[in-house]
């Protein structure tokens, strides 16, 4: 629950101080007083390896801990115990909108995430709605955790339920939901990654059933853009003088236009194959009209789902295992790793975290590495 007696902090990675790099990357805390004072201050120096962090260091999640210490320490508010819960989760969505200025896609989240929980049954025909916030225990709130680690829910689901339950019953030391901790993601380990070799993108080329469908699977396994990212896609972001595609905007039916994944511009250069199919649909366009079009609603982005249809029929025509439309992006980071560092190809894909790139290492053989550590041996003796 959020009022003016409560202490706001936002948790992000800072890797420059006043345009110049810092010696390490640090966690930044962003915050707002009760007493009106708006800071930042530096959490600790930041961890952004795999496993435990080394002494001096802190994890993303153990930053946020940290942070969220800060406010509850700092926060004046205590539940207004008769306010039902509707109430308090209209205003924490209201605070997410107006204020935090979050995605479409994940204010929708939230919104789905708040009516499953209004609809939960309590004292006969009541339920959750209306529900007081002083009749709430941390039991009826980690039965909700304990329910989706049942289901095997991913751990970005339980984070988005623990944000708003927090976001309802704030995050004092008398909030049911300060118990609640923060889920670690597991990122997708080397050996389960899906995605086409350059001969079988061929194939999948090959069996499109339009110039389309045949320059979007082209940009997206040659460049490496979200799907949300590729309906985004506008004139102005393909720059055929300098050679790149800009990454600068995400659509989601749901979400509609609100920026990219981490809202993080990002260039990625255009190869011959990319340049060649995205020319026919940028030709005497504005730079304002979007590169792919619905067909039936001019000005409007492609359909998200009949793209994937059709992508799932050409994958079968060509006779290909079948891998979801994103692990196209695999497709390119595989292959990018190759001829580029890793700090560019985390650049290029636009990952927040250096972890998430080294996913790829392992598609970068190195054909004289066995040559390299025979000789060290041999110089040695």
């Amino acid at each position: 629950m959020h009022s003016e007696k409560q202490a706001y902090v936002s948790v992000t990675l800072s890797k420059t101080y006043k345009g110049r790099p810092r010696p390490e990357p640090v966690w930044m805390m962003r915050y707002r007083l009760p007493s009106g004072k708006d800071s930042r201050g530096v959490l600790g120096r930041a961890w952004l390896k795999k496993g435990r962090p080394a002494v001096g260091y802190m994890s993303e999640a153990e930053a946020l801990v940290k942070a969220e210490g800060f406010a509850a320490e700092h926060s004046q508010d205590r539940l207004d115990g008769r306010r039902p819960f509707r109430a308090a989760l209209a205003g924490f969505l209201r605070h997410c909108e107006e204020e935090k200025g979050l995605r479409g896609s994940t204010l929708h989240e939230y919104r789905r995430i708040g009516k499953r929980l209004q609809e939960r049954p309590w004292r006969g025909s009541m339920t959750w709605a209306d529900r007081p916030l002083d009749t709430f225990s941390a039991t009826d709130v980690l039965g909700i955790r304990q329910e989706l680690l049942a289901d095997k829910r991913q751990p970005d689901t339980l984070n988005h339920h623990r944000r708003v339950l927090r976001g309802v019953f704030g995050t004092h030391a008398s909030s049911p939901a300060i118990e609640w901790p923060w889920s670690a993601s597991k990122p997708e380990s080397e050996g389960k990654l899906r995605f086409y070799t350059p001969e079988q993108v061929r194939r999948l080329l090959a069996a499109t059933s339009s110039p389309e469908d045949r320059a979007i699977y082209t940009l997206a396994t040659e460049a490496g853009p979200r799907l949300s990212e590729i309906r985004a896609l506008k004139v102005g972001n393909v720059d055929f003088k300098v050679g790149v595609v800009r990454i600068e905007d995400g659509y989601t039916t749901r979400g509609g236009h609100a920026g990219n994944k981490g809202r993080r511009v990002r260039s990625v250069p255009m190869s011959e194959n990319v340049r060649c199919s995205l020319h026919p649909f940028c030709e005497g366009k504005a730079e304002g009209q979007l590169v792919f079009e619905h067909p039936s609603k001019p000005g409007e982005p492609i359909c998200g789902s009949g793209l994937y249809r059709r992508y799932v029929k050409a994958t079968k025509r060509a006779g290909l295992p079948h891998i979801a439309f994103h692990d196209l992006r695999h497709t390119f980071g595989t292959q990018a790793i190759r001829a580029f560092n890793i700090y560019e190809v985390q650049r290029m894909m636009g990952h927040r975290h250096i972890t998430t790139t080294e996913r790829y290492l392992h598609y970068a053989p190195d054909p004289d590495a066995a040559a390299k550590l025979s000789r060290l041996w041999q110089e040695a003796a």
